[in-house]
This record gives C-alpha cells, structure tokens and sequence, in this order.
C-alpha cells in the first residue's frame, strides 16, 4: 500500500470501501458502491481503487479488529 504524503481528497475511502465489501457479499462493484450512495459516482471509485492498489493483507488489517476469528 502507498504511503500518502498529503491528506486525500478523494471521496471514497478505505474505510468507506471496506464497509461496503462486509455489508454487500453477493454483488460487489464500482457500480454497486455508486447505487447505494448517491453521492459517489463509479468513476471516482474506480480511480480510488486504481490509485491506492490496495492487497487483501491490507484490507485483513482493516477489518481484523472487526471479525472474531
């Protein structure tokens, strides 16, 4: 994952992202995430995505507070 140097100005997040991978386990995409919140368009999600290149490590450091393994 890329270290930021400035504080994001994008509107997804990961925090934002990951909440929606846990809530939605059958149909997960860019479009999905922009048809629940209407304020997101999938184009800015992509880019979120493309840009961050997040790993499945990453996003198992996010929510392993979360889950009881």
């Amino acid at each position: 994952m890329r270290v930021l140097t400035k504080p994001s100005s994008a509107t997804c997040t990961l925090n934002l992202y990951t909440l929606f991978l846990l809530a939605e386990p059958k149909y997960v995409s860019c479009q999905r995430l922009a048809q629940i919140l209407e304020r997101l368009s999938h184009d800015s999600i992509n880019r979120f995505l493309v840009r961050e290149r997040y790993t499945p490590a990453d996003l198992f450091a996010v929510v392993k507070p979360r889950i009881q393994l």
